[in-house]
């Protein structure tokens, strides 16, 4: 047998079944048999936006827009990542609106819903996808002042309980129509760039507290900094005093940073509040009464600005007892204090800017004040100027002995003050021979000649800063180049006087209103 030649049989029988095979495969019949694709690709597109605002509870509705040569067959949708359902399409279709799907009542703010659609033709060829991104929103929208905002709605007494989330998302403006009151277990988040109306005008004056146990995260940017402020912003009458206050009592961990308050009572009040909560980079702007008013706990600050309040600009009572640092205040022509510390409150603090009206104002309070004796106060780096009355004034028996002393005012820049120093306070600024020379200078301050009485003394200036003006010229490193992170590991490490070191170092940029409205 010749065993070559029957392999040779098999190999071409193989061969030409498999040909035949091959030819089925990518033939058509009248039999049913497969059928060579000879269309062009479906093409499916949304028409208009790929993305919309949906309210919890409603329905989307997507238009499509359809090119099949062999005919509409379906639509497969798909919905974050699986597929969610397929629709029969009429075959001579050219458009199509996708309403079926409605987004759930308990949806989050801002809870987005990816939607992908895949246009099939007759011939089972699939399209590429087209996407559709549903983002959430919790409220409805009115319109105040010409201006589109979200209405939040106000639980039953204003009290949010237990379990309740309240989120408003970056780049929506909220209406806030009464007060809310965060309870333990509740949550309160605000993104960057947003803008919270509060309702001007109440009996009852809207105002935030959020309580012991309650999660707060309100976090904006330099760029984008969140707002709280009058709702008469919208219609251009806004003023001092339209609503009342943002309030943490007791939180834990809460987070306020970028923030800016304007035309409160009182911007922010702070008790019973410690140091594991965060808050810095605040701006209160025309508040009617306090700027900032902590009472109780040891919460620490950095980089508040109080703008022109119409009482004090910083008050800090009770047994409260913290650090802070960078801390501005632009004061008004009124008979109040600037920076109060009062009852038995304790601070340590470094790198104050802290401004009065002006030596020429009608009136002004203050600019520091201490009245206690209980009180121990520790100032380092800092800029006291600008007051039409004391620029420092202690109520009370304040014993002062040197750096390692209780009540320490050291390293720091006082100047045109009207009344620059009362009571016991001239003991900061050294000692003088009969004919006014400085002859020891134990707290580093800026006294160039002096005496006795302290109308007798004259004072280092710093070129820039002003009535309102709170950024020097140059960087003004402090009297033996003073770092207070030596005092204390929450201090940054720094050796300039005051809030801002320059302008090309101004903390401020971007997100700090003016006294006149614009933004720096």
């Amino acid at each position: 047998m010749n065993t070559n030649k029957t392999i040779g049989k098999k190999i071409v029988i193989l061969f030409g079944l498999a040909c035949l095979l091959s030819v089925a495969s990518c033939s058509s019949d009248d039999e049913g048999g497969t059928v060579t694709p000879s269309a062009a690709l479906p093409i499916i597109s949304v028409n208009g936006d790929s993305e919309g605002i949906v309210r919890s509870g409603s329905a989307i509705e997507v238009d499509l827009n359809f090119v099949a040569e062999a005919g509409n067959q379906s639509l497969v949708v798909n919905r974050n990542g699986g597929l969610l359902e397929e629709i029969s399409l009429d075959a001579a279709a050219d458009s199509f609106t996708y309403n079926t799907q409605v987004i759930p009542d308990d949806a989050e703010e801002g809870e987005v819903f990816e939607f992908e659609f895949i246009l099939v033709d007759t011939q089972n060829q699939e399209s590429t996808p087209v996407s559709y991104s549903a983002n959430t929103a919790v409220y409805d929208t009115i319109e105040i002042g010409g201006t589109s905002v979200y209405e939040v709605t106000i639980p039953e007494f204003g009290i949010v309980s237990s379990g309740t989330s309240i989120k408003f998302i970056e780049g929506r403006d909220y209406f806030i129509g009464g007060s809310l009151d965060f309870d333990s277990g509740s949550s309160f988040t605000v993104e960057a760039d947003v803008t919270i109306y509060m309702a001007a005008g109440l009996e009852d004056s809207a105002g935030i507290t959020a309580n012991s146990g309650s999660v707060v995260a309100i976090e904006g940017s330099a760029s984008n900094p969140i707002v709280i402020t009058s709702s008469n912003v919208l219609t251009g009458n806004a003023e001092s005093g339209d609503w009342d206050r943002f309030e943490l009592e007791e939180t834990e961990n809460a987070i306020l940073r970028y923030v800016r308050m304007e035309y409160a009572t009182t911007s922010l009040r702070l008790d019973a509040v410690d140091n594991s909560n965060t808050v810095e980079y605040i701006q209160s702007y025309y508040s009617s009464e306090e700027g900032f008013y902590t009472s109780n706990g040891n919460v620490n600050f950095k980089y508040l600005i109080n703008t022109k309040s119409g009482d004090t600009g910083f008050r800090f009572g009770d047994a409260y007892t913290g650090k802070m640092q960078f801390i501005i205040t632009q004061g008004e022509d009124h008979d109040e204090t600037e920076f109060y510390v009062r009852e038995n409150a304790s601070i340590i603090a470094s790198n104050l800017t802290l401004l009065g009206p002006g030596e020429d104002a009608e009136e002004g309070g203050d600019i520091i004040e201490i009245n206690s004796s209980a009180n121990t106060f520790k100032i380092y780096n800092s800029i006291i100027s600008q007051s039409v009355d004391e620029d420092i004034k202690f109520d009370g028996d304040m014993p002062i002995s040197d750096l390692q002393g209780d009540n320490v005012l050291a390293y720091s820049y006082f100047f045109n003050n009207d009344d620059p120093l009362k009571d016991n306070a001239i003991d900061f600024f050294g000692t003088f021979d009969e004919d006014g020379t400085l002859l020891t200078n134990p707290f580093y301050n800026n006294a160039i000649t002096g005496g006795s009485d302290p109308d007798d003394l004259d004072f280092e200036e710093i070129d820039g800063i002003d009535v309102d003006q709170f950024v020097p010229n140059t960087s003004v490193t402090a009297k033996e180049s003073f770092n207070p992170s030596t005092v204390d590991a929450f201090f940054t490490s720094v050796t300039f006087v005051g809030a801002v070191e320059n302008a090309e170092n101004d903390w401020t940029t971007g997100w700090v209103k003016n006294v006149d409205g614009s933004i720096r």
